[in-house]
């Protein structure tokens, strides 16, 4: 009798958990959701804080209504579709994306201006004596190295295995000379 007892009040538990309300935090359908990044080529970089971005524009994309950005207290750009994007000067900033349901602050972001434009820009601006060349001259450079590499580890490996064999021979084999 004390075993049907126990399964009654096990299955009433599991019954009254069934029949529960659920709960949930905060409904999807208010929900906001928003981030931003930037592009470099075919990279791109997300926004947050302590990071260091590639790229010319900020890109944000949103579900919001409503979203403001904000870069160093100042409110520069808001929108009211789902993306946006916002050209942004090179240097340390601080990037804050606003709604009415959602707040993001990104402290000491720094942005780099896009990768094609600013490596050769910046060889100039320190003044640095630096020869280029052009990209078909350095892939025939690297095709030679790689070939005399070839051939040099060829030489070495086939010296050693001659002076290997040429000391077992000396050692092993005895020449006996008659008159």
């Amino acid at each position: 009798m004390g075993h049907s007892r126990y399964k009654f009040s096990v299955s009433l538990i599991l019954l009254a958990f069934l029949f529960l309300p659920t709960v949930s935090a905060d409904d999807p359908s208010s929900s906001c959701l928003a981030y931003s990044y930037t592009e470099s080529d075919s990279h791109a970089f997300l926004i947050q804080a302590n990071s260091s971005n590639f790229g010319n524009e900020i890109n944000v994309q949103t579900n919001c209504e409503y979203i403001e950005l904000w870069i160093d207290g100042a409110l520069v750009a808001s929108s009211t579709g789902s993306t946006f994007q916002y050209a942004i000067e090179p240097g340390l900033h601080n990037v804050s994306l606003i709604s009415n349901n959602f707040s993001a602050n990104y402290s000491y972001v720094n942005f780099y201006p896009d990768r094609l434009n600013w490596e050769f820009d910046w060889i100039e601006l320190n003044e640095l004596d630096v020869e280029f060349i052009d990209v078909t001259k350095a892939e025939i450079q690297e095709n030679w190295a790689s070939f005399l590499s070839i051939i040099i580890a060829w030489m070495l490996s086939t010296y050693v295995y001659w002076n290997l064999v040429q000391s077992y021979v000396q050692k092993n084999f005895i020449e006996e000379v008659t008159n």
